[in-house]
């Protein structure tokens, strides 16, 4: 949410657009067809934002285990994955087995930590464009943002890339049919979020994926190309909105990150870019079934875009959201084919599911010898939130999240040591430091105050990534900060996948060692040291 990207708002707007967002905040069968918006979920409506009274229903539990057609997938021996298998039994554990890891995706782009990733002008849009390209019958791509070009420079957005991609496959369904025996479908869904251009519009970026698709060549409606399909819908609500960050191609690969289709991830040496560090885990296996579902479920609650067949860039304001969503069924035939033999889970939240802020709470309370974070940004509870000078920072445990209770409560129990990287902002810092005051508060009549080190984050453009190491045997990259936005009922839709693949480790650790020691010492200001 914006709340998290205050530091991307000129500086003068921050303090207004955070306060204004606040207030906002604070008022605030898999087969069978279902509504867009399921009956019952009385919502209100604040100028273009539409927010719901109560949290809204449940998912589909069976179709987030992959509808019971996957084989045998046994309890596992390792300490970390059972606490993810238990707690996701009946709802994704089923899945687990049989996965691989492919690559750790870097934005803006790998430098040295990974030579072999796809670069260019748009650095790590590269490998997503790639990944689409390659598509035989399906494409799912779910974010929060999609940037519009900016005015007067020649260098294009991710966002054209993204829709250049899908012309390209649009032309080979075309020209090449017998590849694609089953047609293709493409789906993309939006969060509702605003963008920095565009704080009151929460619908820009669909439209600006539109846009894009349109000046690539590829129609909106009334398309000619045989079994070619293309959906665009942008999520309902605002708070919460949809913060989930997927790319599924094939319903057998899936990445799950924390970049949005924005400049601010572009390399800072391409016009335009800022140079936004971030993460994406790409995996292939029976996972990506998960992560299919958790796009639905969200695409349930989304309004379809509808266009009439003559538009084009300069006309789309012709096009209208409406609510009547083209539901598509889940119909798996038969069990996913293993891609390797890793373990590999999907963890899936929103409002009304909440069951990952328990397994996640779980995982790192269950830390042994050391948690390794990079976040984009860490807080205690809203309230904490609202009240960030106060002396000696948030009270523990009052005013902290679960998963922290967790946290602190496994440095208590068995001296474990957390090291954290985050984000700066000459803003909401007050919020990080506050948060951690009240943690090492909590922990200094042990003597175990020094137990929790945190850094400022050293990149130049800033750190927008959601990623945690657990005793250097489990890692999850996804977009879920530990934040008080991204848990409880309240919460934003948002999607993680776990691993214990031993390459996925090594490369994880390599990338926060490199984090690690370009950072900058966070020192806590005088009022708020235990």
């Amino acid at each position: 949410m914006l709340w998290r990207r205050a530091h991307l708002i000129p500086r003068p707007g921050r303090y207004l657009v955070c306060a204004a967002l606040l207030g906002l905040w604070v008022g605030a069968g898999a087969q069978r067809p279902e509504p867009a918006v399921p009956a019952g979920v009385r919502t209100v409506q604040i100028g273009n934002f539409q927010v719901p009274r109560e949290p809204l229903p449940p998912p589909n539990r069976r179709a987030l285990d992959g509808l019971g057609v996957m084989g045998p997938c046994p309890r596992p021996d390792a300490p970390l994955d059972r606490i993810l298998y238990d707690h996701l039994e009946g709802q994704g554990a089923a899945l687990s087995c049989g996965n691989a890891f492919t690559s750790l995706v870097h934005f803006p782009d790998a430098g040295p930590l990974n030579p072999s990733q796809a670069s260019g002008p748009l650095g790590a849009y590269e490998v997503l464009a790639d990944s689409i390209r390659g598509a035989r019958r399906e494409v799912l791509l779910e974010n929060m943002i999609w940037d519009d070009d900016q005015p007067g420079r020649t260098t294009p957005a991710p966002g054209a890339l993204i829709a250049q991609a899908i012309a390209e496959l649009r032309q080979d369904v075309r020209d090449h049919p017998e590849r694609h025996p089953q047609g293709v479908t493409v789906r993309l869904l939006l969060g509702n979020s605003v963008r920095v251009d565009s704080l009151l519009n929460p619908e820009s970026s669909v439209y600006s994926a539109a846009r894009h698709l349109l000046l690539a060549g590829v129609p909106l409606a009334g398309d000619t190309v045989p079994g070619w399909t293309l959906e665009l819908a942008n999520y309902t609500y605002f708070a919460p909105h949809d913060h989930a960050k997927l790319l599924i191609v094939d319903g057998e690969d899936v990445s799950a990150g924390g970049y949005n289709i924005s400049w601010f991830h572009v390399p800072l040496r391409t016009r335009g870019g800022r140079d936004l560090t971030d993460l994406a885990l790409r995996v292939r296996g029976p996972v990506a079934r998960h992560a299919v579902a958790a796009f639905r479920d969200a695409w349930l609650h989304s309004r379809q875009l509808h266009c009439p067949g003559s538009v084009t860039p300069a006309t789309l304001k012709r096009c209208a959201l409406v609510s009547d969503v083209a539901s598509f069924p889940l119909v798996w035939t038969s069990p996913p084919v293993p891609a390797g033999s890793s373990r590999v889970y999907g963890l899936y939240r929103r409002s009304g599911y909440m069951g990952a802020d328990d397994a996640v709470s779980a995982l790192f309370g269950a830390a042994q010898t050391r948690i390794d974070l990079m976040q984009s940004q860490v807080s205690g509870t809203l309230r904490c939130s609202l009240s960030l000078l106060a002396p000696g920072g948030c009270p523990f445990p009052a005013e902290h999240l679960p998963v922290w209770h967790a946290i602190v409560g496994a440095v208590r129990e068995r001296g474990v040591q957390v090291r954290l990287v985050v984000d700066y902002d000459p803003v909401l810092q007050l919020e990080t430091l506050a948060f951690l005051a009240g943690a090492q508060a909590a922990l200094k009549p042990l003597g175990l105050q020094h137990h929790v080190q945190a850094r400022w984050s050293g990149t130049d453009g800033g750190l927008h990534s959601k990623a945690a190491l657990i005793d250097g045997q489990m890692l999850t990259v996804g977009s879920q900060n530990l934040h008080f936005s991204s848990f409880g009922d309240r919460g934003l839709n948002e999607y993680t996948l776990a691993t214990s693949d031993p390459a996925a480790l090594a490369a994880a650790q390599r990338t926060f060692d490199f984090e690690w020691g370009r950072s900058r010492p966070l020192t806590l200001p005088s009022w708020l040291r235990p």
